[in-house]
């Protein structure tokens, strides 16, 4: 009886311990700045970005979470007739007014950003999850793009 009673409270213990996925509403402001491109082919180009913004954050247990947010990453750019597609990778770190860092892997496309949260400093240590974002432009010169950001997710956090 006594290593059933154990067996349960541990089993209470750990489920306690154990953070189930929020979901999350995620707004942004943002520029991106990206250097020359690089021809890759005849249809075929490559170039670097580094984006940095403002984005928030807001889950059921935090509320609003404000994040100082900078990117980097390549982008390639593929032609067939006049349509273009793009696609790239990156790292982000998005620093809240603490200083707490959420780290993440990115996939871009032409209007989108996909984060793939892993982990980071402070509060953010243990965070996972995945956010997607879909982006409008207000301005697009050749090396300069600025923008909002909206999107959902969901993001598990240890307690």
């Amino acid at each position: 009886m006594k290593i059933g009673v154990m067996l349960f409270g541990c089993s209470v213990l750990l489920a306690s311990a154990v953070a189930s996925a929020e979901p999350v509403i995620l707004s942004s402001g943002w520029t991106a700045d990206f250097s020359p491109s690089i021809a890759e082919g005849a249809n075929r180009s490559t170039a670097v970005f580094q984006l940095r913004g403002s984005y928030r954050v807001s889950l059921p247990s935090k509320g609003d979470v404000f994040f100082d947010t900078t990117c980097v990453g390549i982008e390639t750019d593929t032609t067939v007739g006049k349509d273009v597609t793009a696609k790239g990778t990156g790292r982000c770190e998005m620093k809240d007014k603490d200083g707490d860092k959420l780290l993440s892997a990115i996939d871009t496309v032409y209007d989108g950003i996909t984060f793939t949260l892993q982990g980071g400093t402070g509060k953010w240590k243990a965070a996972t999850g995945q956010l997607v974002s879909r982006e409008v432009f207000t301005s697009q010169a050749d090396t300069r793009w600025t923008g909002f950001g909206s999107g959902k997710g969901e993001i598990t956090v240890s307690k």
